[in-house]
């Protein structure tokens, strides 16, 4: 590819390229200067993978680039993609194709001298590893407008969580209201809470007063009496809904006393807050026998909402769950795992979700404070 660094040979240059271009006796010259499409051809993606031996090979696959958009920016004549390109991607040799207006000519800035351009062409492999400068030139020599392109790679997998020890205050344990033992969470317009005599509560004046609100003849075989965790979120393509999920361990008792079998239990309720909504009642998550896939027994049971889906903590540690369909089947997460140094010693974990997408672990017992997030929940769009 030819440099150029004389303009008058430049524009000498963009007049014989625009003469070349048409068959016409006559040929007329415009003095826009712009790009108005860019888009990328095939692109090639490298993944790195190591066996159980320790031996790693590197695999390449060819996609497309012409289903990444490019956004152009005229106003500040800037050229990016949003979406992000896979980790991977062999940026250094992209094909691209550049569309400009009214037979206006298009030469990228040379990467080691700034004072250098050279002809672009669809067939030339351009190294966008880094910003790239391009200058286009209108066909009558008077117009000339630079552009920045960017074209964003992606440096994480978009499905790796990642922990990271973290600082912070342990959250302060709340003040029980009289009569109640366990405070569970909280829907948009309600409270839940365990009361000293075992019952599952409903407030709707924040925790002012409280009622009972899963009635005792309603498959009272069924309900949770241990390790009860309860998740709320907003019902997808619902107005003014509410999905809340309760789970938790239910203890069969022997004809003396002791703890005979124990089994985990699930139950979920829609509240619908609209005005002259009906009333929202629990309902008995029963999968009809089958035990494939249903949420194991949980000391110290944790349901956090993250991703559009459930995750569940506790037992011992080793193992988080996670539900895909509301709580209606569980199964072993082969993203979301527990810290590689996480102390098995800790007394209990208490689990949140911040705004940030972070889920923090404060582990008593222990005194660590973990935090992770799923890579592609931080990603940042222009």
């Amino acid at each position: 590819m030819k440099k150029i660094k004389d303009i008058c040979i430049l524009l000498t240059a963009v007049w014989a390229i625009v003469s070349c271009a048409t068959t016409d006796t006559e040929t007329t010259l415009y003095s826009e200067a712009a790009i108005t499409a860019f888009t990328l051809g095939n692109l090639n993606q490298y993944t790195q993978t190591t066996n159980s031996e320790g031996v790693t090979s590197t695999t390449k696959k060819t996609y497309s680039g012409s289903s990444y958009k490019f956004i152009i920016d005229q106003h500040n004549r800037q050229i990016y993609n949003n979406d992000s390109l896979p980790v991977g991607t062999d940026a250094k040799h992209v094909l691209c194709t550049i569309t400009t207006a009214k037979n206006s000519v298009a030469l990228f800035q040379d990467l080691t001298d700034a004072d250098a351009y050279y002809y672009y062409t669809s067939a030339d492999s351009i190294d966008f590893s880094q910003d790239r400068k391009v200058r286009v030139l209108s066909s009558d020599g008077t117009g000339r407008t630079d552009y920045t392109i960017k074209v964003n790679v992606h440096k994480q997998q978009a499905n790796e969580f990642v922990w990271q020890p973290a600082d912070g205050e342990f959250p302060e344990e709340p003040t029980l209201p009289q009569g109640i033992k366990q405070l569970l969470g909280s829907s948009t317009t309600e409270q839940y809470a365990i009361s000293d005599n075992g019952k599952l509560m409903v407030s709707f004046d924040n925790g002012a007063t409280w009622t009972q609100d899963m009635a005792d003849d309603n498959e009272p075989a069924m309900q949770p009496t241990k390790d009860i965790s309860l998740v709320s979120y907003p019902l997808f393509l619902a107005d003014s809904t509410d999905y809340v999920l309760i789970a938790g361990t239910h203890v069969e008792k022997a004809a003396d006393g002791s703890d005979a079998e124990s089994y985990s239990v699930v139950w979920r309720k829609t509240v619908d807050y609209s005005q002259n909504a009906p009333a929202s009642t629990w309902v008995y998550m029963d999968r009809n026998g089958n035990s494939n896939f249903d949420l194991p027994v949980l000391d110290k049971l944790n349901l956090v909402k993250y991703d559009d889906s459930i995750l569940a903590f506790g037992g011992d540690y080793s193992t988080i769950y996670q539900s895909r369909d509301n709580g209606i089947t569980w199964k072993k997460s082969s993203v979301y795992k527990m810290p590689a140094e996480f102390d098995q010693n800790a007394t209990s974990v208490k689990v949140k979700v911040d705004e940030d997408n972070f889920i923090w672990l404060y582990c008593y017992g222990t005194g660590q404070i973990w935090k992770g997030r799923l890579n592609k929940l931080g990603w940042v769009f222009q």
